[in-house]
């Protein structure tokens, strides 16, 4: 398939994310910058535009994934794929503990590390929509 997104699949990625990045969970409505189709497998690793492939990011967790489909765990040193959330439940791999997105397992904490899920300023942020009730 073509990596155009057709805007009937951005529409259905958004609604069935509900507005909300798939990885670190930042709502849309919050965002500066409108977010984005991501190619969970990216093209050039073999992966298709399709429902079962694309994920809603915002734009910094699309920016810091990249074309890569995993890393090393900081912890056991082995090769691993990012959290996918096509076949994996969010709250089975992090939690968020004091606005800071705990990684539960080794798929989450490759994805915490690479996305960047707990820079600074995203924790501050996140604290800010938390205190506001909007996160």
């Amino acid at each position: 398939m073509t990596s155009s997104v057709s805007t009937y699949l951005r529409s259905f990625i958004a609604e069935r994310a509900g507005g909300r990045c798939e990885y670190c969970l930042l709502p849309q409505a919050l965002s500066l910058h409108r977010h984005e189709p991501d190619h969970i497998v990216p093209i050039q690793h073999g992966g298709n535009t399709d429902e079962e492939n694309l994920a809603l990011a915002c734009m910094r967790c699309n920016r810091f994934k990249g074309p890569n489909v995993g890393s090393f765990d900081p912890e056991t040193g082995n090769l691993v794929p990012f959290f996918n959330p096509r076949n994996r439940e969010w709250t089975d791999h992090f939690r968020i503990d004091n606005a800071v997105i705990v990684p539960l397992t080794p798929e989450a904490r490759v994805t915490v590390k690479i996305f960047r899920l707990n820079d600074e300023d995203r924790v501050t942020e996140r604290k800010s929509m938390i205190e506001a009730g909007l996160f």
